[in-house]
């Protein structure tokens, strides 16, 4: 209701609506408590390897004892496996507890809700990630400032200060999609930012956005490198140039595929950094100036898990154990993704001490081609509020369409469907057919993980993709 609201206000209104949002928004994640976590973290950022864990230590010894005595979903397990609080001392004793799966997450919210907690310091947080797998979370005040301090770190790394002037390419539909003419922008002013969506990066369109990028000399761009290397695509595809590009890009939430950050980087001349993290707010890495992702420890361990190694490099699991949010805690929790690591622990040569992480794997997907013409890779917004589905894969096999492989849950049912085509509709395109395939499981890839979205097309240009689309490949199908 309040999405069909705003699409239909006045532009200055929904200008004003953003800014709204984003003052609102900017009293947790920008507020005092995030100035003295950045305070914080700009020290221990220095420190050596002994103290990184010697605190790491200390803080697992505290959470395992806290979750014993008020969390009854962590006390119950413990005792399950007749463990108590003394058992799990340090961060190499975590690996006596079991993995925490999102599923158990998503069944047993109540049971992981400290009896101890104060009021009014959670947020519920709604993530399906990549996956399609809904989840509701508890995440408190203080865990959201210290993400937003680790992110503004991590950017500080390159010479960008918090209160920069920036644009976030989002696939939040801060401009409808069905607008034709320009702004293809809102304002965020509390925050500093311009906000332009995934929709509107189409070739046609490429003009006065590079324009409006060009006169306003920001500082910064954030967002899914999907998303940023759609930019850069629509712009090459209709011969037009950024001339006065960001200091720097700062990524998130997906890989940066290798082809992404040349023509990326090719296209702004700026500096692409990225970082790994989550909605659970219970882990983070971060690049440094070698582009090694380095463990924010602060926030969390990263357990990694090891399943196989080649050349020197181990790959493995990813689990994360949070300190940040004691009231629901996540302890040895499955994010979903797979890393890589140096076989030989090793400082790296930024002089940063912290463990390192040399990449991220398991986020890797295609991109649907809708008729419109934009390049669409993230899906997640359309799942958020669709607990029936257990999972979903997107896939692209005809031009003009694609198709929800669905593993359904007991309660899934036709106005789940309906609710999904109208999120597709109003989200990602709405003369993009879609076709429903439930299935018992969806296949994983070698790395353990199934692509979230998956195209079948042939690899023929875009151009000469979406050409001769017929009206009935264009309207949904019913």
């Amino acid at each position: 209701m309040r999405e069909s609201l705003y699409a239909h206000l006045p532009i200055p209104l929904q200008n004003l609506a953003c800014s709204w949002y984003g003052h609102r928004e900017a009293k947790v994640r920008l507020g005092a408590d995030f100035e003295l976590q950045l305070s914080r973290l700009l020290e221990s950022e220095r420190w050596s390897r002994a103290n990184v864990r010697a605190y790491q230590d200390e803080q697992v010894r505290e959470l395992i004892q806290y979750a014993y005595e008020y969390v009854p979903f962590h006390r119950d397990r413990m005792r399950e496996r007749k463990l108590r609080p003394e058992d799990v001392q340090n961060v190499s004793d975590l690996s006596k507890l079991p993995i925490l799966t999102k599923e158990e997450v998503r069944n047993n919210r109540d049971k992981l809700l400290s009896r101890k907690r104060g009021s009014g310091d959670l947020q519920l947080r709604r993530t399906s990630g990549t996956t399609g797998k809904s989840l509701e979370l508890f995440v408190s005040r203080s865990a959201i400032a210290m993400q937003w301090a680790i992110w503004w770190r991590h950017r500080m790394r390159f010479g960008v200060q918090p209160g920069a002037r920036h644009v976030n390419f989002t696939g939040k539909l801060v401009v409808p999609m069905g607008q034709r003419n320009p702004p293809f922008w809102r304002w965020n002013r509390p925050m500093h930012q311009a906000l332009i969506n995934m929709q509107q990066l189409t070739p046609s369109k490429m003009a006065p956005i590079l324009q409006f990028l060009d006169e306003e000399a920001f500082e910064l761009y954030t967002g899914y490198p999907s998303i940023l290397h759609a930019l850069v695509t629509a712009a090459k595809q209709v011969g037009l140039a950024l001339h006065n590009p960001p200091k720097l890009i700062a990524t998130g939430a997906e890989n940066v595929l290798p082809n992404q950050r040349v023509d990326i980087v090719e296209f702004t001349g700026s500096v692409l950094t990225d970082q790994w993290g989550m909605t659970e707010a219970c882990a983070n890495a971060s690049q440094c100036r070698n582009f090694l992702y380095h463990e924010d420890f602060e926030l969390g361990v990263i357990e990694r898990v090891e399943e196989s190694r080649a050349d020197g490099i181990m790959q493995g699991k990813l689990l994360c154990t949070g300190f940040a949010t004691p009231e629901f805690p996540l302890i040895r929790y499955d994010v979903g993704d797979v890393g890589l690591w140096p076989a030989k622990e090793e400082c790296c040569q930024c002089g940063l001490e912290s463990p390192v992480l040399a990449g991220i794997l398991g986020r890797i997907d295609d991109y649907v081609l809708t008729p419109e013409g934009t390049r669409i890779m993230r899906f997640d917004y359309i799942f958020k509020h669709t607990p029936n589905v257990r999972e979903c894969q997107v896939l692209q096999d005809r031009v003009g369409e694609i198709r929800l492989r669905v593993v359904r849950r007991d309660r899934y049912g036709k106005a789940d469907e309906d609710m999904l085509q109208e999120e597709i509709r109003k989200w990602i395109s709405p003369t993009l057919g879609v076709r429903f395939e439930y299935v018992d499981e969806i296949e994983r890839e070698a790395n353990g993980k199934f692509r979230a979205v998956k195209s079948l097309l042939r690899t023929a240009p875009e151009s000469e993709q979406s050409k001769g689309l017929t009206q009935s490949e264009k309207k949904p199908i019913q």
